[in-house]
């Protein structure tokens, strides 16, 4: 990864979204194909905003996640990852039981090296998962935006006390300002399996749901198997949620064995450090 203090010249420029302070686009830069985040905002609260994605994302280093190759003062230039997000690919049906657990077991794999780092995403949706060719396997996960994340490795928190987050997906504690507890990525991660197994996630008045007011929840999905691990993640009492991400793996790698799928050759932790090879175009 590289910083630089000046802007950095981009060539075929597109837009692709814009949100409050920030717009994106794909590009290319020194050659290659990038995605880029542009700080549009002027005020000292978007740019620590801005500032904080770009310190979390740039520690980083997995081959499940997206990390910049350069960053400025004003930009965050990642690699292109084609294939579109886990979400575009959920639009056209849900997944069914080998696709949707190979890529929660993509999410988990990642996720457990990001709480190994300290790192807590609070924002883990299918928007945020990105499908490497489209295909939705175990290694082609690709975790994206750390602009809600906590890091225990930052002396501020600067989203502390916040119920920032996306409602369908984000714990009950989460919606209480709680920050940087790794179960609420647990909970998430657990909504994300549901998603891709019904085609839409468990709660449908979500804020309802993290209210504390409302507790019916859609019938769960999928074969039988994998029952017992959503309703863990779903529960609203963090205890009762698997205590880690390798705890949740080593869970759904049993339901997958019960279901007769065949194992996944997840990396080790040791070795998930290890920067991707591939190059998304």
């Amino acid at each position: 990864m590289q910083e630089f203090q000046t802007t950095q010249p981009l060539s075929n420029r597109a837009p692709l979204a814009e949100q409050p302070g920030v717009y994106s686009e794909s590009a290319e830069w020194c050659g290659q194909p990038v995605f880029v985040k542009t700080l549009a905002a002027d005020d000292p609260d978007s740019l620590a905003r801005f500032q904080h994605e770009g310190r979390v994302a740039a520690s980083l280093r997995h081959p499940l996640i997206v990390s910049p190759l350069a960053i400025t003062p004003t930009q965050l230039i990642f690699p292109f990852v084609e294939g579109g997000t886990l979400r575009e690919r959920l639009e056209r049906g849900p997944l069914d039981e080998q696709q949707a657990t190979e890529v929660a077991s993509g999410v988990l794999c990642a996720v457990t090296y990001l709480h190994a780092q300290g790192v807590t995403h609070h924002d883990l949706k299918p928007e945020n998962v990105m499908l490497l060719g489209g295909q939705p396997r175990w290694n082609n996960v690709r975790l994206i935006d750390f602009g809600m994340s906590h890091s225990r490795a930052l002396p501020l928190d600067i989203h502390s006390g916040t119920r920032m987050g996306t409602p369908h997906f984000m714990a009950p504690e989460q919606f209480l300002g709680v920050r940087g507890d790794p179960r609420s990525d647990l909970y998430s991660v657990g909504v994300l399996l549901f998603d891709c197994l019904a085609g839409h996630p468990p709660y449908e008045d979500a804020l309802g749901w993290l209210a504390g007011i409302r507790d019916r929840r859609a019938e769960l999905p999928g074969p039988e198997p994998l029952h017992p691990l959503m309703r863990s993640a779903l529960s609203r009492d963090r205890a009762q949620r698997p205590l880690s991400a390798a705890e949740m793996q080593h869970h759904l790698t049993s339901a997958r064995l019960e279901l007769n799928l065949p194992p996944l050759p997840l990396p080790t932790p040791d070795a998930a450090a290890a920067p991707a090879t591939d190059t998304p175009a």
